[in-house]
C-alpha cells in the first residue's frame, strides 16, 4: 500500500466532509430564525385540519408545495356551471386584507373589532343563514375545520342528476358541505360558490380560491372559496348574501340565472 496516497485520499475525503458538514450547519443557522417564525405564525392561526404541532405544520409545509394562485378569474369561465345566484354585489370597500402564507387561510390584518365579533358573528351567521334553509340543509362540524360548524346539504337529497353535473360534483368533492365560519378565530369563511358567483367574489374584492384549489391539486373543488372577514353590519348582509348564493348553487335552486362569460 502507498501509505502517502492513502493518508492524502483520507484527508482529502475529511476536507470534503467537514465543507460539507459546515455548509449543512450554515444552512440551518440560516434557515432556522425563518423556520421559527413561521412555527409560530402556523400557530398563531388557531386550530384547523392540521394537528397545532410540528407533525401538523411539517403536513402544511408539504401540502403548500402544491400550492395554487388564488385571484385569477379567467378559470372560472372555463368551468361548466354557467349559471349566477349573486346578483347586485357591490364592491368591498378599501384594500384586500394580508393572508397567512400558509394553506391554512387566516387573516393577519382588517382584523374584526372583538366586541363587533361576539355580538354580530360568533355563533350567529351560520346558524342564521341555515334556519332559512332547513328543508335543504342542516348543520354539524365542518369537514375541512374541525372546530366551525358548517352548513351541508341533507343526505336525504340526491346528488347523482345529470342535469345538474356541475354542482353535484362540487357536492361531492366538499363531501356536502356549503359553508363554514372560522368564528373561534378571525370570522372569515370557506364557501362553495358557483363558478361565476366565485369569479364575481373575487372580481369585487371580498375574498379569494383557496391555494389548493383547482384543477389536478389534490384539495378542494376550484369553486372553495375563501372569504374575507365581515367589518360591519353592512358586510354581514353581503356575507349572508354570498352564503345564500352558496346555498342556491349547491342545492340547484332554479332561481340561478346563466351569465355571459367575459373573461374579465
Amino acid at each position: 500500500m502507498n501509505l502517502p496516497s492513502f493518508v492524502q485520499r483520507l484527508s482529502t475525503a475529511s476536507s470534503r466532509s467537514i465543507a460539507i458538514t459546515c455548509v449543512v450547519v450554515l444552512a440551518s443557522a440560516i434557515a432556522f430564525p425563518f423556520i421559527r417564525r413561521d412555527y409560530q405564525t402556523f400557530l398563531e392561526v388557531g386550530p384547523s385540519y392540521a394537528p397545532q404541532n410540528f407533525r401538523g405544520y411539517i403536513i402544511v409545509c408539504v401540502l403548500s408545495l402544491f400550492r395554487q394562485e388564488q385571484k385569477g378569474l379567467e378559470i372560472y369561465d372555463r368551468l361548466p356551471e354557467k349559471r349566477r345566484w349573486l346578483s347586485d354585489l357591490p364592491f368591498r370597500d378599501g384594500p384586500r386584507p394580508s393572508i397567512t402564507s400558509h394553506i391554512i387561510q387566516r387573516q393577519r390584518t382588517q382584523l374584526v373589532d372583538p366586541d363587533f365579533a361576539t355580538q354580530e358573528l360568533i355563533g350567529k351567521v351560520i346558524p342564521r343563514v341555515q334556519a332559512r334553509h332547513t328543508d335543504k340543509t342542516f348543520l354539524s362540524t365542518s369537514k375541512f375545520e374541525f372546530h366551525a360548524k358548517a352548513i351541508f346539504l341533507l343526505p336525504s337529497i340526491p346528488i347523482n342528476d345529470p342535469l345538474n353535473v356541475p354542482s353535484h360534483d362540487t357536492v361531492r368533492r366538499t363531501k356536502r358541505e356549503i359553508a363554514h365560519m372560522h368564528d373561534y378565530h378571525d370570522c372569515t369563511l370557506h364557501i362553495a360558490l358557483a363558478a361565476q358567483d366565485g369569479k364575481e367574489v373575487l372580481k369585487k374584492g371580498w375574498g379569494q380560491r383557496h391555494p389548493l384549489a383547482g384543477p389536478g391539486v389534490p384539495g378542494p373543488p376550484t369553486e372553495w372559496t375563501f372569504l374575507y372577514a365581515p367589518r360591519n353590519e353592512e358586510e354581514v348582509r353581503v356575507v349572508e348574501m354570498i352564503i345564500e348564493a352558496a346555498i342556491g348553487y349547491m342545492t340547484n335552486d332554479p332561481a340561478g340565472k346563466v351569465v355571459e362569460a367575459t373573461g374579465k
